[in-house]
């Protein structure tokens, strides 16, 4: 069976968070989430991978109002703390670092996708004989 690529309609199923987002704009981040998302991968991961690459980068780029920061993913993600006059929120240290992160492990989508990575892009390869050349 030929794979078929997910579409905006797809991803607005999957993560309902980006309803409101054009079908323009989030085909133009499925389009690029295929740079990394290849054909070498497992077909099984491939949809839905492309569709976790797609919002994690849109979360990024602050497509659609979502924020990736910590007052964005306020609940339940390690506050350990709040006021409301001047407003302070306390963060447990690995919470903060995970929230306030450049890698995949800043947004939910990143760090789902970054499980189907592992398994589909291995670790180092080794060349050469088995016995002492």
């Amino acid at each position: 069976m030929a794979y078929v690529q997910p579409t905006a309609a797809e991803l607005k199923l999957r993560f309902p968070a980006f309803a409101a987002v054009s079908d323009a704009t989030i085909e133009y981040w499925l389009t690029d989430s295929r740079l990394i998302v290849t054909n070498s991968w497992i077909e099984a991961d491939r949809a839905p991978a492309e569709m976790e690459l797609a919002a994690h980068n849109m979360v990024k780029a602050g497509v659609g109002g979502i924020s990736a920061g910590p007052v964005g993913d306020i609940a339940g993600k390690g506050v350990v703390g709040f006021k409301s006059a001047s407003f302070s929120v306390e963060l447990e240290a690995s919470a903060a670092k995970r929230l306030s992160g450049t890698g995949y492990a800043s947004t939910q989508y990143g760090a789902d996708f970054a499980v189907r990575l592992r398994r589909n892009v291995g670790g180092p390869r080794l060349v050469g004989c088995a016995h002492v050349c």
